[in-house]
């Protein structure tokens, strides 16, 4: 999905299955706006958004918070590690690019 909605911006996208290795990547490498599920496999969305906070080079990085799931608490949470918004699934494609338009400076192809 994010694949087909950034096709048409001039940015670099990287995709992670899995949070551990994010963590890896984002460890090494800046990042102008990651998007982040919370229902993961092997780590919960809130716990790798704390990671992230933790890297210095990431603290004040923007973050959207994606999920299936609208619960307060975990839209609190998410708010309280500093996410810069919170998202319920589906997102539409046109959606996905505004996010990006708006959060980073970007330019069409």
């Amino acid at each position: 999905m994010y694949e087909l909605s950034t096709e048409a911006l001039n940015v670099r996208l990287e995709s992670f299955r899995s949070p551990l290795d994010s963590l890896l990547y984002l460890a090494e490498n800046d990042a102008s706006l990651i998007f982040l599920d919370i229902i993961m496999r092997e780590m919960d969305g809130l716990t790798v958004l704390k990671k992230i906070r933790e890297i210095e080079h990431h603290a004040d990085t923007a973050v959207i918070v994606v999920t299936s799931k609208d619960y307060a608490q975990d839209r609190s949470m998410a708010k309280q590690f500093g996410a810069l918004d919170y998202l319920v699934k589906p997102l539409k494609s046109q959606e996905i690019r505004e996010l990006i338009r708006e959060n980073i400076r970007v330019d069409s192809k």
